[in-house]
């Protein structure tokens, strides 16, 4: 899949069931991610559960993504601040990528810079939905 142009920021779409949860990490996370997640709340296009599209990133998603800059392609679950585990490959939402990614779906492209000032394109390859959801959409 080829990734849209980046020069506007992508829609963020948010369940229903994680809103209440991220804007209140979002509101007492004091870090650029938190700051970055607070931002992108404020735009997200909520979702109802049941409802679509059901391909977009969230709390326990796990999202394929590529820096379009550096050429580094890395698939990670987004998590709970306290869930998180770099070396487990789950990063939380309120980090920088975390935040940035949530809401998206597979093409999307969105561009920040993290703590260190180094600039980031992120092309979202696949997004799975969390396995909860999945089990319980098929009835497993």
């Amino acid at each position: 899949m080829h990734p849209r142009p980046y020069a506007e920021r992508p829609v963020v779409y948010v369940a229903e069931t994680d809103l209440d949860r991220l804007n209140t990490l979002a509101e007492t996370a004091e870090s650029p991610g938190g700051r970055l997640l607070a931002r992108e709340m404020e735009r997200a296009v909520v979702v109802a559960h049941g409802a679509l599209p059901r391909d977009f990133v969230r709390l326990n998603s796990t999202v394929e993504y590529r820096d379009l800059l550096t050429g580094r392609a890395r698939t990670l679950q987004i998590v709970l601040p306290q869930e998180a585990d770099v070396d487990a490959e789950r990063i939380s939402v309120v980090s920088p990528v975390g935040a940035a990614l949530i809401g998206l779906r597979a093409g999307d492209v969105f561009a920040l810079s993290t703590e260190d000032g180094r600039p980031h394109v992120l092309h979202v390859a696949s997004v799975r939905e969390p396995a909860a959801e999945m089990e319980a959409r098929h009835g497993a």
